[in-house]
């Protein structure tokens, strides 16, 4: 039986490592680790994972990126996902943005499922003559606009942990992302 409040389960303290000048997919702050069978997955389970960070993009080639959460790591199951969003056309040096999803356990065991949806705000505001639309993007399952119950996920017998990534499509100098800030609640557990 959940108890009816929200629990803080991490806070980071630390700047998480810059990912700095790579397409590899990295994690922006340390993975959250779960127990095979932790007691605060259960079905009906549910986790908000809010981050903020900054983040800079080059004139010449901006690229896209996308951010994401996933079971198992970096490259794990892809729980909630952005599509590749262009980056400003203009240079653009440490402009904040954030991350807020939630993460429900819909059924338990060596073969479970969740749902997670959330978005991401950019917080920089192009120039007139700049296509790209610096604003909210969906996360989802399968990227974007595309929720989906996540299935064959296993929550009973192996540890896993919970990771927050993002992927430039350029490596291009000095294309970064900062993560200053993570919480993960809990709520009910």
């Amino acid at each position: 039986m959940p108890n009816y409040f929200t629990s803080p389960l991490l806070i980071d303290v630390a700047d998480g490592a810059q990912v700095l000048n790579t397409s590899t997919r990295t994690v922006i702050c340390p993975n959250f680790g779960f127990a095979a069978g932790d007691n605060r997955i259960y079905q009906g389970a549910a986790f908000n994972i809010r981050a903020w960070f900054d983040v800079s993009n080059v004139v010449t080639t901006p690229g896209t990126i996308i951010l994401g959460i996933r079971k198992g790591g970096v490259n794990g199951t892809v729980l909630a996902e952005t599509s590749a969003i262009a980056m400003s056309a203009t240079a653009r040096s440490n402009y904040s943005g954030s991350m807020d999803a939630d993460l429900t356990i819909r059924s338990i065991g060596s073969a479970g499922s969740a749902f997670c949806m959330g978005r991401v705000f950019l917080n920089d505001v192009p120039v007139a003559a700049d296509s790209a639309p610096q604003s909210i993007y969906t996360m989802g399952s399968a990227g974007a606009n595309t929720p989906a119950v996540v299935s064959a996920l296993d929550f009973a017998t192996a540890a896993w942990d919970l990771a927050v990534t993002v992927t430039f499509s350029v490596a291009t100098a000095t294309t970064q992302l900062t993560c200053h800030q993570r919480i993960l609640k809990s709520y009910g557990s």
